[in-house]
């Protein structure tokens, strides 16, 4: 029985270390992050070992006459003291100038923020499109792991229904070297987005 008791305490300090709690960012301190120009998609906030870490994920959008422009934003932030805070990583990407559908997009379900290697510092993984089409064929996708300021990436591209012998995916060296419990995360969440219509 003791045997018993003493693995039902080790499973729940297991369950417990990956589980992050999330919560939205309050607005007097989303207003140090954020230009009005943009729209704001996540600005979620969670504790690690950093302290206070704030996600925030934008996009903006600019057209003309004859095309549409996207700028993606995801900036991971820790608080240094009251009211300071650090830029540990930033991702920026853009489709520029496209004429027909700007598919830069943040895949919102895609996103995942957890401790799997249970070293106390949150992994943020999410996935997002980028090209620009007039049709169903393919276009970039890419999966970014944040952990403490450190980035891992897979890139390749959708994979629409027909074009299954177009599949394209790179994992880049630091996604290589991540623990295997984050790599296979990484590759579920891909293998869930990755195909379209």
């Amino acid at each position: 029985m003791k045997t018993k008791v003493i693995l039902l305490i080790l499973l729940s300090i297991n369950c417990f270390s990956q589980q992050i709690v999330l919560k939205n960012i309050e607005q007097s301190i989303l207003n140090n992050f954020i230009d009005n120009k943009v729209k704001v998609l996540k600005a979620l906030q969670f504790d690690d070992k950093n302290g206070k870490n704030y996600l925030t994920v934008t996009i903006q959008e600019d057209r003309t006459d004859d095309d549409v422009s996207k700028t993606l934003l995801v900036q991971h932030r820790i608080q240094k003291s009251q009211g300071e805070y650090e830029l540990i990583r930033q991702i920026i990407d853009y489709e520029t100038k496209c004429e027909f559908d700007n598919e830069l997009n943040f895949i919102d379900k895609s996103l995942v923020i957890s401790d799997l290697d249970k070293n106390k510092y949150a992994e943020i993984t999410f996935l997002y499109k980028i090209g620009c089409r007039s049709d169903v064929s393919p276009v970039g996708l890419k999966l970014m792991v944040i952990e403490n300021g450190n980035k891992a990436a897979i890139r390749g591209n959708t994979i629409p229904s027909g074009f299954e012998s177009m599949k394209e995916k790179t994992s880049d060296a630091a996604f290589k070297k991540l623990p295997k419990v984050i790599q296979d995360q990484a590759n579920r969440l891909w293998n869930k987005f990755a195909p379209e219509f």
